[in-house]
This record gives C-alpha cells, sequence and structure tokens, in this order.
C-alpha cells in the first residue's frame, strides 16, 4: 500500500497570461493519463457544475485528434460547450491542445492553450496543467470564475476512482 497522500490542486499566475495548476494523484502515471483522456473515464469523475448534466464527453487525444464536451443546464434550455483539437501527444507525459468555452449557439466566452504534463513521483504521479490565454483579462475571468473549487471537487472525485482501481 503506498503511502503517498495526494495533493490538493495548487494554482500559480507565472505570467500575465498563464495559470498552472498542479496536482498529485495517488496512481501510476498511466492510470492518471487514461483517467483525463478516456471518455468513458472522464466521464466518472467530470463532474458538471451545480444544476447542469454532462452531455457529449468525447477525446481522441492523438495528434489531430479533437476534444468536445458539452454540458446542458437542468432548469434552462442553455448549453456549454468545450471544444478543442490536440497538437502535440506524448502518451503518458504530455499532451497539448487547443481549447474554446461557449454558451448556448456559439457565443464563444474564452479560449486558450492548455498542456497538461505528468511525471512519476514514486508510485504517485504530478500532473501540471498550463493554461495560455490570450489576455489578461481572459485569465483573470477564469480565475474569478472558482474553476479551482470545480476542478478540485473532479479531481477528489477522480482520486477516489483511482483508488479503487488499486
Amino acid at each position: 500500500m503506498n503511502t503517498t497522500s495526494p495533493q490538493g490542486l495548487q494554482i500559480s499566475t507565472p505570467t500575465d497570461t498563464t495559470i498552472v495548476l498542479t496536482r498529485t494523484f495517488n496512481a501510476p502515471r498511466r492510470l492518471v493519463w487514461e483517467a483525463m483522456f478516456t471518455p468513458d473515464r472522464m466521464r466518472r469523475w467530470m463532474l458538471p457544475p451545480p444544476g447542469w448534466t454532462l452531455t457529449t464527453c468525447e477525446c481522441d487525444a492523438r495528434v489531430g485528434g479533437k476534444l468536445s464536451v458539452a454540458w446542458k443546464s437542468d432548469e434552462a434550455n442553455a448549453v456549454m460547450t468545450l471544444r478543442g483539437e490536440f497538437t502535440e501527444v506524448a502518451l503518458h507525459e504530455h499532451a497539448v491542445h487547443t481549447e474554446t468555452m461557449a454558451l448556448g449557439s456559439g457565443q464563444t466566452v474564452g479560449s486558450l492553450v492548455e498542456k497538461h504534463q505528468f511525471a512519476d513521483q514514486g508510485a504517485a504521479t504530478a500532473m501540471s496543467i498550463t493554461q495560455t490565454y490570450d489576455s489578461k483579462e481572459d485569465r483573470d475571468g477564469a480565475l474569478a470564475s472558482g474553476m479551482d473549487q470545480g476542478m478540485e471537487a473532479c479531481y477528489q472525485k477522480l482520486d477516489a476512482l483511482l483508488g479503487e482501481r488499486s
């Protein structure tokens, strides 16, 4: 049994247009990678915002592959989508993709480039995500959105799912 404890989400802003998110998971790198980029596994931990339902989850983590996630409001007839394309992939090591978030019929609310990096830390895996935004305003808007609490809630769910596999 591994005694390494997962670390909560850590956030830094090294430049005016970047956010770096780091998190450690108590699982081998291959399992963390698969959880992050395999649709049937993503659906198990990607919690939608309160009052929303995950309706689409597609991910093809290879160069030129697409990322498509969509949520529908339970109350209103509203839709939120996240779409992107993978531009760089080294299996179990790193992946880079574009990401565009839109509301309703395509009103873009933000776009960025996201790089995931995975590193062994003994039996645990350190994951780092660098998000690069078009402007400081876009980056600050993402920070103000409560993304940290939403992501950490998802990652706590992922911790539990990864623990089931050991």
